[in-house]
This record gives structure tokens, sequence and C-alpha cells, in this order.
């Protein structure tokens, strides 16, 4: 994980505030949720999480946000409230305290998918 992220930094891709962000939020998902960080899933959600920050902090979020009837899915799942709380420590590791809506849908998506995962 640590190998990507650094070759993302490295190429221009994301910010070395999206770096060093992105690795304590991996490490405060490992040690949450005992993650395997060699998982696919789980790099796939912390690059995109990694740009999406980029995007927020240059105020350039996302336009359109996950489909309406899959977010209240997951809002709807008993375990969204442990999702919603992983999400705001999450967004604390970068010191965002709101994200746009847009990119929090997609933040949460990928949060929930790599709950149920696990």
């Amino acid at each position: 994980m640590q190998q990507r992220l650094t070759l993302l930094k490295d190429a221009g891709v994301i910010s070395q505030v999206a770096h060093d962000g992105t690795i304590k939020a991996v490490d405060l998902l490992v040690t949450e949720w005992q993650l395997d960080t060699s998982t696919e899933q789980l790099q796939m959600a912390m690059t995109h999480l990694a740009r999406a920050v980029d995007r927020i902090l240059s105020d350039q979020p996302i336009e359109q946000g996950l489909d309406e009837d899959i977010l209240a899915e997951i809002m709807n799942d008993n375990e969204f409230p442990v999702i919603q709380a992983i999400n705001n420590k999450v967004l604390d590791v970068f010191g965002i305290e709101q994200a746009p809506d847009t990119e929090n849908t997609f933040f949460l998506s990928n949060l929930f998918s790599l709950y149920c995962a696990k």
C-alpha cells in the first residue's frame, strides 16, 4: 500500500499531504478493522481517498456523487453508524470537518465495502 501511494506521489498524481494522510488513514483502518493492506479493494479505496482529498483541498470536488438509491441502501444498513464514525475519523486525519456530499458519498461507499469484506 505504501509503495503504491509513494509511486502516485512521485508521479505527481497525489500531493504530499494526500500521501501522508492516506498512510495514516490506512493505519487507522488496519487498527480499527484489522484490514489486510495487500487487498486490491483497500488499495483502490485508498487511492480514491488520496485523489479525492486533493480535489477537496484544492476546492475542486467532483460534481456528481454516488447514485442516490445505492447511498440510501448503505445508509439504511444496520452497520451505517459504524461506517459513519470511521468516515469521520478518516476525515479528521486530513483536517476535513465536512467533505462535500459528492465526495463523501463515495467515501461512505468505499468504507462500507471494506467493512463488509473484512
